[in-house]
């Protein structure tokens, strides 16, 4: 265990200096989540109704750090096509580097713009007076529940890495995963209005779970009149959900590695 910890800290190490390197990189992180919640607020807070009557830039604020997270699918695609293409992998092979660690040095940095988002998001929210009252232990619990969320997504972005092994196979497949997770979702917009049956497929999105649970700990949402199970246990689901992603796609990212070879 000592050196497995050593290995990723040693991994992890490396892809934050070179993320570092790039600052550009940082500006999605960092400024882009706040401009987006203010932004938002301002330009349909006059016209969008929620649940419990709040502002909707308190609304929105989950559901744009929560798409941040997802999104760290092609961040992770990405960063391991570029290791594979510049035989970064196939050094590490020669090492004794523990290869679980290889992975994991991966997903705790492809992991940390969760953080960085929420940490300007939040004092935003409460800043525009959007997350008044809310208590450092939730604050911290909604941090959390995002960062498992952005660790399944990275384990989920590091095995279609692994399995398209194109940039362009990558830009492709993505956004056709990631658009329906987070359109079809409460990210920007109560599903009130909808359907039955796409208020169901909704309800029971992992992003929306999130979205809920987000909100309830922060104090910007409040559950519907005649909510169904998912809207009622919302933060269990959303532990569950994320759980279950990592759960499968850790294991089928190892596998994945296992099986690369060098890129031609």
């Amino acid at each position: 265990m000592a050196e497995f910890l050593g290995d990723t800290r040693a991994i992890a190490g490396r892809h934050l200096r070179h993320l570092l390197r790039l600052p550009e990189k940082l500006v999605g992180f960092t400024v882009m989540p706040v401009a987006m919640v203010v932004g938002l607020g301002i330009l349909f807070g006059g016209s969008m109704r929620v649940p419990g009557g709040g502002p909707y830039g308190a609304y929105v604020a989950a559901g744009v750090v929560t798409s941040l997270a997802v999104s760290t699918v092609a961040l992770s695609a990405l960063g391991v096509l570029d290791d594979l293409q510049n035989g970064v992998f196939d050094r590490l092979r020669s090492l004794p580097v523990d290869r679980a660690a290889i992975l994991s040095g991966r997903i705790v940095v492809d992991s940390l713009p969760v953080v960085v988002a929420m940490a300007g998001v939040v004092p935003a929210a409460w800043i525009a007076g959007w997350a008044d009252g809310v208590r450092p232990t939730a604050a911290l619990a909604a941090v959390g529940l995002e960062l498992l969320l952005g660790t399944g997504c990275a384990c989920l972005g590091i095995f279609l890495g692994l399995t398209l092994r194109s940039a362009e196979a990558v830009t492709s497949v993505v956004p056709v995963c990631l658009l329906p997770a987070t359109f079809l979702s409460n990210a920007f917009a109560p599903p009130d209005g909808l359907p039955g049956w796409l208020r169901q497929v909704v309800g029971w999105n992992p992003v929306t779970a999130v979205n809920s649970a987000v909100r309830d700990l922060l104090g910007t949402g409040a559950t519907p009149a005649g909510a169904g199970f998912p809207d009622r246990h919302a933060a269990p689901l959303a532990v569950v959900f994320c759980l279950l992603v990592i759960a499968v796609t850790a294991p089928a990212a190892a596998r994945a590695y296992g099986r690369a070879g060098p890129m031609r």
